[in-house]
């Protein structure tokens, strides 16, 4: 796994991390989803948990698009009248997913 420097993750990291909340999204609650996820150049699959661990401390802000679906979908299937995620970075979206899923 990458090691994060104060917190930012390079661009292939965050691309797998939209990639697994574009999973967690579509999920119907089989299997848990999969996503591609380069180590060395080389595409593995890897499940959304991990690919959400990744990403766990990151401080970067998720894109507004991105960051909106995630917080009305957390918000919805939590049934909770407040905004679950609290800030705007990859590390908050990931944890809310992770929690709301209880996977990990």
């Amino acid at each position: 796994m990458p090691k994060l420097r104060n917190g930012h993750a390079p661009g292939h990291v965050r691309d797998t991390a939209c990639n697994a909340f574009e999973a967690w999204l579509a999920w119907d609650g089989g299997p848990e989803p999969a996503v591609e996820y380069e180590i060395g150049y080389v595409p593995r699959l890897i499940p959304i948990s991990r690919a959400l661990g990744l990403v766990w401390n990151c401080t970067d802000i998720v894109p507004s698009s991105w960051f909106d679906l995630v917080q009305d979908t957390a918000q919805s299937r939590l049934r909770s009248p407040e905004p679950v995620i609290k800030s705007r970075t990859y590390g908050a979206c990931a944890r809310a997913v992770l929690a709301e899923s209880r996977i990990d």
